[in-house]
């Protein structure tokens, strides 16, 4: 039984071989080429399906623009404030103000230096009259009498009687500046003994006066005599 079906299964065989043959053979004679070889690792397209034609390779001049915009993009910081250009001054022009230019600064620029004016001599002062030294003893002497009720000694002298500190005066003052001046020492005086006397008064005390009045190279000097 096992024979019977070992035969039939080889002369099924035999049948098949004969026909992959046959079948190869008029593949072969046909007028239809077939690749030799087919790739292992991609199938061949369908008849049916048209191969799709190549991409065109962009050029440079189509990359370059991208190229430029993607780096001016990655250089700008996402919240970088934008920048506005700002338009050049326009260079404004002086104007022609050489009718204004005063006279000196015309000269200054021509290198002509303007002799300045010459000063008026001032007026030379009138040389005043010398003051007269013995109306101002005579009206000190009065001042003293009137004011302090003491007597008036024309016979005091530097020598014989008492004095404070003189005042000085110019030689060349006014007869107004040596009156007053005069008038100030009398009250100076008198006041100084007043205070030491410890007294308001010194009329009653017998004071004898002499107002002196001595040049002294270029001031006068004012002397209160007093006994």
């Amino acid at each position: 039984m096992m024979k019977k079906k070992a035969i039939c299964c080889v002369g099924l065989v035999l049948s098949m071989i004969c026909l992959i043959g046959c079948a190869a053979k008029g593949t072969q004679n046909a007028p239809i080429p077939a690749p030799a070889v087919i790739s292992p690792r991609a199938e061949a397209p369908a008849a049916s399906e048209p191969t799709p034609a190549p991409a065109p390779e962009q050029t440079v001049q189509d990359t370059t623009p991208v190229v430029v915009e993607q780096a001016k993009a990655a250089d700008t910081p996402v919240n970088a404030d934008t920048e506005v250009p700002q338009a050049a001054p326009v260079p404004t022009t002086q104007p022609n103000v050489t009718e204004d230019i005063p006279s000196e600064t015309v000269h200054a620029k021509t290198g002509y230096v303007e002799p300045e004016p010459t000063p008026e001599p001032e007026p030379t002062p009138e040389p005043t009259a010398p003051a007269d030294r013995q109306a101002a003893i005579n009206a000190a002497n009065s001042y003293a009498t009137t004011q302090y009720g003491v007597t008036t000694d024309s016979s005091l002298t530097l020598g014989n009687s008492a004095y404070r500190f003189p005042a000085a005066v110019p030689v060349d003052a006014s007869q107004e500046t040596l009156e007053a001046k005069a008038r100030d020492m009398v009250d100076f005086t008198f006041c100084q003994l007043m205070m030491q006397a410890g007294r308001d008064s010194v009329a009653d005390a017998g004071f004898h006066c002499n107002v002196c009045i001595v040049e002294d190279g270029g001031s006068m000097l004012i002397y209160v005599l007093y006994d």
